[in-house]
Formats: structure tokens, sequence, C-alpha cells
């Protein structure tokens, strides 16, 4: 007896039912994979907190400092610097230098910063990047030459909030930011309120609201989008890990006055994931090189990360109320916040 074999038609049916299956898993799949991403970029911050930790132990209850300038008055490192000897890249710390007129700056024209930039451009930072995150792992460093290519990370540490939503900074915490570049860079705020900032090693202790109740270095890993989700502004800037600031003062004792850029930092003036009003050019404090109140952001569904000064990582709704948002970046606003 002869077997019969699959008609057209059969065939046809069998090629639609797993067609029907792999569309029906495939949403699933990727799921599974933004989860395992977002649990990577949750572990990758808990990385910072815990180099943040073994700083200030070393340091007798001391954070790292948002960044300094150097002694020539230039370009001085970031804190993703000073937490490097606490992190699996102590061994490219040791070959850093921090004399010359720019050593936190990758330019060609500045022994010092081609020597840093050099070395922070071969190592890989795998703790600054968030794995779900759409932006180039490295960009131009800010080389005239454009021969150093480094990690831009997708953490900030916070500085602070801005006025609004019924919080108010003391007069003496606030001052202006940032003289360079063109754009909406200059019309942005800074604050004193949070655990970095420059020039200043803040103490443990002045975390008077409860290391539980504040948020010290923040997500933004996406590109700023307007409201139709054009990208408009990539998040993570440029000049890498490497560039902090020139400014040779604090922001406690030249309040009202216009500081320089601060890589690597924010000040929080919008809600998580923000959408860009139209472009940066009508977006204050937004720019990428560099607006100090770039929204935290990222590609995950419904919020951002958030590393708290106890070492946890919370996630932060896009919908958080924002006078919450806002006391939840600074250290002694006096509010015990429970809810977020």
């Amino acid at each position: 007896m002869r077997r019969r074999g699959f008609t057209l038609i059969e065939l046809l049916v069998v090629i639609a039912i797993i067609a029907v299956l792999i569309a029906l898993l495939l949403p699933a799949v990727q799921q599974a994979r933004e989860a395992a991403r977002r649990s990577q970029c949750k572990n990758n911050l808990k990385q910072v907190g815990l180099a943040i930790a073994n700083y200030t132990e070393a340091t007798k209850g001391l954070y790292p400092p948002g960044n300094v300038a150097s002694r020539a008055g230039g370009w001085g490192p970031s804190w993703w610097i000073f937490i490097m000897p606490y992190t699996d890249q102590a061994a490219v710390f040791k070959k850093l230098t921090f004399n010359g007129t720019h050593p936190g700056w990758a330019w060609s024209g500045d022994a010092a910063g081609d020597s840093n930039a050099t070395e922070i451009s071969r190592a890989t930072f795998s703790y600054v990047i968030c794995p779900s995150s759409p932006l180039a792992a490295k960009r131009n460093a800010g080389d005239v030459a454009a021969r150093h290519t480094m990690q831009n990370a997708h953490y900030f540490g916070i500085m602070g909030a801005t006025d609004g939503n019924g919080f108010l900074n003391p007069a003496s915490r606030k001052a202006n930011c940032c003289g360079c570049c063109g754009g909406q860079a200059a019309t942005g705020n800074i604050t004193a309120g949070g655990m970095f900032g420059p020039l200043e090693s803040r103490s443990v202790a002045g975390m008077r609201d409860g290391t539980s109740n504040i948020i010290v270095v923040g997500e933004a890993s996406d590109f700023i989008r307007d409201a139709t989700g054009n990208k408009v502004v990539q998040s993570n800037g440029t000049h890498g890990i490497l560039m902090g600031s020139p400014n040779r003062t604090r922001v406690e004792a030249s309040p009202g006055g216009m500081f320089e850029r601060q890589f690597n930092l924010l000040t929080v003036r919008y809600a998580p994931n923000a959408p860009a009003i139209n472009n940066d050019a009508a977006w204050p404090g937004v720019h990428d090189n560099f607006g100090i109140n770039l929204p935290l952001n990222s590609a995950h569904t419904g919020g951002i990360h958030g590393l708290l000064g106890d070492g946890t990582v919370r996630f932060i709704n896009n919908s958080i109320n924002m006078l919450t948002y806002r006391r939840l970046m600074t250290r002694d606003d006096g509010a015990t916040i429970t809810d977020f």
C-alpha cells in the first residue's frame, strides 16, 4: 500500500500554524531578553553603589567629589575616576596622571589629557553601561583630532533638584550653568542639595533624610525624544567618563554664579523620560555638550533606575509625583519618603 504524502494545502496549513506560533512566542522572547538586560542594568548600578561605599569607607565617610579642576585651573576628572580604585579598573587608575593643564580632557593639545584618554579608551568599563540602551557604547571624547573614543556613562551623579512643584532650595544652593556651546546649554540651573558637586566631597552623615531617602546616582541611557518619538539629544553627552569640570569653587561658595559644564553630573529639572519640547533649542538646560538638566531616562518601559544612598537600586516610575521626585534628589530637605 502506497503511503500518501502531504498535499500542498496541508503543507501550507502547517507553515501557517508554525508562523502563528512564532508570532505568539516572539514577543515573549523579546520580553525575556529585555528583562535580562534590565536586570543587568540594575546590577551594574549596584556595582557603582558598592564602589562608592568602598570609597566612603576608605575616606572615613566622604563621597567622591563630583569633579575637581586641575591645579592649573583646567578640566579635571569626574567622580567616575575617583571610584576606579574600588572597581575592577584599579590597574587603569594607577596609569593616570593628574598633572598638566587638562588631565580630564581628551585633548590632543595637552599631554596629561591625551595620556589619560589613551588609557581610558583602551579599557572597558562594563559597569557604566546599561545593556538596554540604544546609545553607542563609545563616542568621540572631544579630542580635536578625533583619536580618542571612550565610553560615556549611562548613569549620572545627582547634584540636586531645581525649584518647582512646591519644592524650594535655599538661595545659597542655587547657581547657573553652563557657559559654553550654544543652544540651551547656558540656560541650565544647578543646585547643591544632592551628594555630588564640584570641588566638594560631601559626608555620608549629611544625608540627614536617611540613606534610603535620597537618589545619589540616576540612569540616563536613552536618546531624549520629542513628543512624537523622534531622537533629539543623546543623553550621555560628549567627552566620556573622564571629563569633569574646570570650576575652582563650590556652588555654595558662589551662589547665583555661572558655572562651567559639569560632565557626568545632573541637576534634576524634568520628570523621568520627559519628552523634549520640540528640540533642545526650546528646552532650557538640555544640550548634547553638555546640558546640566538633561532628564533621567531609559529604554525600559515605564521608568528609570535610581541608586539610593544605602546602596539599593529602585525603579522610579515616569508618573512619580514631581515634589516627591525633587525631594528624593535632596539629602536634607527634612522629608521622609516612604512611597515612591
